[in-house]
């Protein structure tokens, strides 16, 4: 009886340990619909401002990532990422395609420059909720 307790104590750790730890502070890039919905959960734990500005890198990331090399190489790059961490990316990424002078990011001069022109003209930009549901 003791070793069933013993089984049973351990797998209660296993399934809590998770979630005690911020398991959900972290993107899953397992599929298109797990990313998005684990991003949901990730953006709960952020301050109202850094939402945006993480809905923003989430999807211009999708967007390069897709291009590049398909689902597969956005579902990569963002795969176990926290929010901070998805935000450097994007950044890293957006002043790469601007240093490149690529294509609609050469009218940009940087990750700030952008985020705040494109903020500033579009107040509602779509969130993660609504991009995951117009890829349904």
């Amino acid at each position: 009886m003791k070793v069933l307790y013993a089984i049973m104590a351990v797998l209660a750790v296993i399934y809590i340990l998770p979630v005690v730890t911020g398991g959900d502070r972290e993107v899953s890039g397992g599929s298109r619909k797990s990313a998005y919905k684990s991003a949901v959960k990730v953006k709960k734990h952020l301050a109202p401002e850094e939402r945006m500005v993480f809905d923003f890198a989430f999807g211009i990331l999708e967007e390069i990532k897709t291009a590049e090399g398909g689902e597969k190489a956005f579902l990569d790059a963002v795969g176990g990422l926290k929010p901070e961490e998805v935000i450097e990316l994007a950044k890293k990424e957006v002043n790469a395609k601007i240093a490149a002078r690529d294509g609609k990011f050469a009218q940009y001069q940087s990750w700030d420059d952008m985020l705040n022109k494109l903020t500033s003209t579009n107040k509602k930009l779509r969130s993660i909720e609504d991009r995951q549901q117009g890829s349904r």
